[in-house]
């Protein structure tokens, strides 16, 4: 049956990871200190609100688990093919039917992006690019019916939120997830124009394209990166949560000599043999139509009566009981007798997974890259399985090819908390991922690939080895950036961002996604980035533009303090004399290459170390959908 809404955890359980402050008063934020706002224009369909699926849809989806049939985005037929000459693009977002629960005479409404060869998809299809060959997408939005009228939103909308208030229809910003691009380029979430470029955000530069009767923001991607797999997603301020979840996703790869080379040796799956597995879970109601967690009874409970009647209210998460790969529920995939190359994202909101295989469980994994390109060998997995937060993609290879395994079948299973790391177990219904039937004839025109930890992934073919240090010295600046959780206006959580001082003189706390950039590092410089976490959820820390290795991780303990912020919030501080405890402790192997998305456990410093090479204004922020829209995302700006 489908997951059962977790008890509600109250306010100071949640929020308070470290000691609380017994000797300071905590500072109250009145809300008459709230800044006054509009209220968003944005329209959504607010009736569309539950925490578990319909039960009687959601047995009929799981009865017929595994039936479903795994698209792979990474073949021929689901990569976007050019607009215009080798590299000129223009991908659509719109609204569409799929048939993804599997159930006979259900089809969900979704978003989705498409081209000139296809409708809208859910995902999208994968943009592939070659390293060091620019393309130009013109992102368009079309999200308005036949008569060019904006659609409301197939999800409800939080009335409260959005700072920005478009009122001609859904904005949408792309933002390429791991592209080192330009920040004009980037895709932040002031970068939004809604349907047919009505209006667009302020971080829009005038870059508009004529496509036909629809004008479109036209992005540069000069794909100066390694082979790695990104992504694209919406990224629009307050809404990237409801835009994702209504499908506004899809996959990015760039291909590389090293990598060419590594699969005409056959120490890497080619082709067919490579299979790209986007996860996501989702909530569906009787309809087969996605539902959001929006209920302003459990957002807590009860709102203050200034809160906006009838309107839905943002949670501090969003977790579905389908477990969807590719937009498909519990799919299956028919595979050969041999190691296949598996590209995984997590795409879900807030949703982590720890992945393995059932049994057989000695069904052989090794990762052999992370977020930005590949380690330096393959990483055996071990069996306490490969956790993938939110935003984080893992190139991972599992070897079919044991004897024993032919006729049979290995499922991928999920054992992550929930929330993650110190939540509940998934149910049934989230513990199960997909299926492997180990079925086809081997193709013996096709050589088996053969994995092993001595094989070589870095180290020429122009891609260089990864040392064994993150990379930093004795002298490079470091940031102290705190992770907490204060609540708003209205009393609801919020996790946020901010800065931590041990000396006190700029300890400054959390700090408002509007409030001034507090991070300035300098064009050409490295830093260390020190991610404090004062809160009980692990986060998923993503920084646009930049790459990274993580450093290590250490235990602390300290104090936090609530303190009023300058929107009328209520905040933390963490304060000064927190102790580090036990030795710091390096990466696991299998995340020990180049990042741009890292976990930050509770209760530890997360250290990571990153050159900054282009200037311009940039986000950071967790890739928990739900924390990022409100209100866990800060600017930084590279001076």
């Amino acid at each position: 049956m489908p997951d059962h809404p977790a008890v509600p955890r109250t306010r100071t359980s949640r929020r308070r990871f470290l000691s609380l402050s017994a000797g300071v008063a905590a500072a109250t934020a009145s809300l008459s200190l709230a800044p006054s706002r509009a209220l968003a224009a944005v329209q959504g369909t607010n009736s569309r609100w539950a925490v578990t699926s319909d039960p009687a849809l959601w047995q009929q989806a799981w009865s017929r688990r595994f039936t479903n049939v795994l698209p792979n985005p990474l073949a021929a037929a689901g990569i976007y093919k050019p607009t215009v000459g080798a590299s000129d693009y223009t991908i659509g977002a719109g609204q569409a039917t799929a048939n993804v629960l599997g159930v006979p005479g259900i089809t969900t409404t979704i978003w989705g992006y498409a081209n000139q060869e296809t409708g809208p998809t859910f995902p999208g299809r994968t943009l592939q690019a070659s390293k060091g060959v620019p393309i130009t997408v013109h992102w368009v939005n079309r999200l308005v019916n036949a008569s060019g009228q904006a659609l409301p939103h197939i999800l409800p909308i939080d009335q409260t939120m959005t700072i920005q208030t478009p009122t001609t229809g859904v904005p949408l910003a792309v933002h390429h997830h791991g592209s080192g691009s330009a920040a004009e380029f980037d895709g932040g979430p002031d970068q939004w124009a809604t349907p047919l470029r009505r209006q667009t955000g302020p971080g829009i530069n005038g870059n508009a394209v004529q496509v036909g009767t629809a004008e479109a923001i036209t992005f540069l991607y000069d794909n100066n990166q390694e082979a790695s797999l990104h992504w694209y997603h919406d990224h629009a301020e307050s809404l990237t949560g409801v835009n994702v979840q209504a499908g506004l996703a899809g996959l990015y790869v760039v291909r590389d000599a090293n990598e060419k080379a590594l699969q005409t040796l056959w120490k890497i799956p080619a082709a067919q043999h490579e299979i790209g597995l986007v996860l996501q879970d989702r909530t569906f109601d009787a309809q087969g139509q996605f539902v959001y967690s929006a209920n302003p009874a459990n957002s807590p409970t009860p709102l203050p009566g200034n809160f906006p009647a009838n309107s839905p209210s943002h949670m501090p998460e969003v977790f579905g009981d389908v477990i969807l790969v590719n937009g498909k529920a519990w799919p299956s995939l028919s595979v050969e007798p041999r190691p296949y190359r598996l590209r995984i994202l997590n795409g879900s909101d807030s949703r982590f997974f720890t992945l393995k295989n059932s049994a057989p469980t000695w069904v052989p994994m090794h990762v052999v890259g992370t977020d930005l390109g590949f380690l330096n060998n393959p990483v055996a997995v071990g069996a306490a399985g490969l956790t993938i937060a939110p935003g984080e993609r893992y190139d991972v290879v599992i070897d079919f090819s044991w004897a024993l395994l032919v006729g049979n079948t290995v499922d991928l299973v999920n054992s992550a908390a929930t929330p993650f790391p110190l939540g509940g177990p998934p149910s049934a219904g989230t513990a199960a991922v997909m299926r492997f039937k180990v079925g086809l004839l081997a193709n013996i025109f096709v050589p088996k690939s053969i994995m092993s930890t001595l094989h070589t992934l870095r180290g020429s073919n122009g891609t260089a080895a990864l040392a064994a240090s993150a990379g930093d010295t004795a002298t490079t600046p470091v940031r102290r950036i705190l992770l907490g959780e204060g609540t708003d206006e209205y009393g609801r959580i919020n996790p946020m961002l901010g800065v931590y001082d041990p000396t006190g003189a700029k300890n400054l706390g959390t700090q408002g996604f509007n409030d001034p950039a507090t991070e300035t590092p300098k064009l050409g410089s490295t830093e260390v980035w020190e991610f404090w976490n004062t809160t009980v959820d692990a986060h998923p820390v993503h920084l646009h533009l930049v790459k990274f290795r993580i450093k290590n991780r250490q235990a602390f303990t300290g104090t936090i303090q609530s303190t009023a912020m300058r929107n009328g919030w209520t905040g933390v501080q963490l304060q000064p004399g927190a102790t580090l405890s036990g030795a710091a402790v390096a990466p696991a192997a299998t995340e020990n290459g180049w990042k741009d998305t890292v976990i930050c456990p509770p209760g530890q410093v997360t250290r990571i170390v990153m050159a900054f090479d282009r200037p311009g204004k940039f986000v950071y922020h967790c890739h928990i959908l739900s924390h990022e829209d409100h209100d866990m995302m800060r600017w930084y700006q590279v001076v």
